[in-house]
């Protein structure tokens, strides 16, 4: 679907001159999407940026995401830490390091059905090759500070739980219903249509 692109005084520049859905909720309600997986090469965290140093009228990123990279996880949670602007966050799937940036808003929001895992940070190796033992205890070392820092920030953000809690948790997938997601500290509330349109006028 195709929207008329407009000035900043609210008047068409063209009417043969459209935009796409997402440039259209970013330019006229500042809104963003996390789709797909979190990685080093994502533009969100300059978009963010981006629309904070235009006003600091809220931020609302919607989320659906399986997760990603912790380097990028990281960098985006402290871009966002940054901002002057509020920012709302609405989840519609978030898995592993997605919960991260859906716990971090000021107000967070979760569909009806909006399916939630918590999972421990995987570890990857590169396949077919031999890793030296000096390494394998270096990336032993780092797996457990990226554990740690993630728990941390999920504590930060309002997680209702105690660090060996959540690591019992999350020791394999854990499924959240979104009312259970809410009662762990990491969600506020159900988004209605009345939410919902508020971001959109």
């Amino acid at each position: 679907m195709l929207y008329p692109r407009t000035t900043k005084t609210g008047k068409l520049i063209s009417s043969k001159q459209m935009v796409e859905a997402g440039e259209h909720l970013l330019s006229q309600h500042r809104v963003l999407f996390l789709n797909g997986a979190i990685l080093g090469n994502m533009e969100l965290p300059a978009g963010l940026m981006a629309l904070d140093s235009i006003s600091h009228e809220p931020i609302k990123l919607i989320i659906t995401s399986p997760g990603g990279d912790l380097d990028a996880t990281f960098l985006l949670y402290d871009t966002i830490k940054l901002l002057k602007s509020p920012f709302y966050t609405y989840g519609r799937f978030c898995a592993s390091a997605a919960v991260l940036i859906l716990a971090s808003g000021d107000k967070r929001y979760l569909s009806p059905h909006t399916r939630t895992v918590l999972h421990l940070p995987m570890q990857y190796f590169q396949k077919d090759s031999l890793v030296p033992i000096q390494d394998m205890e270096i990336l032993q070392r780092e797996f457990k500070k990226c554990k740690d820092k993630m728990i941390d920030l999920l504590i930060e953000c309002g997680a209702k739980k105690k660090k060996q809690e959540i690591l019992r948790d999350i020791d394999r997938d854990f499924w959240l219903e979104p009312e259970e997601v809410i009662k762990y500290g990491l969600a506020d509330e159900v988004i209605t249509g009345d939410i919902m349109g508020g971001w959109l006028t």
